[in-house]
């Protein structure tokens, strides 16, 4: 007689593997193809910066204000294996966005006059005084 196991519910732990899966997929993502039909992986813009991590975003014509320190873009290797070891991690400097609290918004330099806006990660929603940068872009 085989004994038999409680039945033990799988919705909380198979949420935990789903949200660890996430979290462990956010550095890269899959872009244009290689010509052969295979999809290239390119690593996500991520900046760190005062302790937060950083997203970014399209726009590129942001005001900036004043230079808050360095900033560091993460080292990555989107394609592990492929003999070339990825992109070394790049210090930068962050800049204040007039108008926007850097705890969920600054600027990188990306060239003499460019600056790329970067959201902090735990921004959901962006607040009104961010949406007027981003709308005039």
């Amino acid at each position: 007689m085989k004994a038999s196991h409680p039945r033990v519910d799988q919705g909380p732990a198979r949420a935990l593997l789903v949200a660890t899966l996430l979290a462990l997929s956010v550095g890269c993502t899959a872009t244009s193809t290689d010509g052969g039909g295979r999809a290239q992986a390119s690593c996500a813009y991520i900046i760190e910066y005062d302790s937060r991590r950083y997203l970014g975003r399209g726009e590129t014509d942001v005001p900036v204000g004043r230079s808050l320190g360095s900033a560091t873009r993460p080292a990555c290797d989107d394609t592990p294996g492929d003999g070339d070891d990825g992109e070394d991690p790049a210090l930068m400097t962050a800049f204040a966005v007039r108008g926007v609290d850097p705890a969920v918004a600054v600027a990188v330099a990306e060239g003499p006059s460019e600056y790329r806006l970067v959201v902090a990660d735990t921004v959901e929603e962006l607040p009104p005084e961010l949406k007027k940068v981003t709308d005039r872009s």
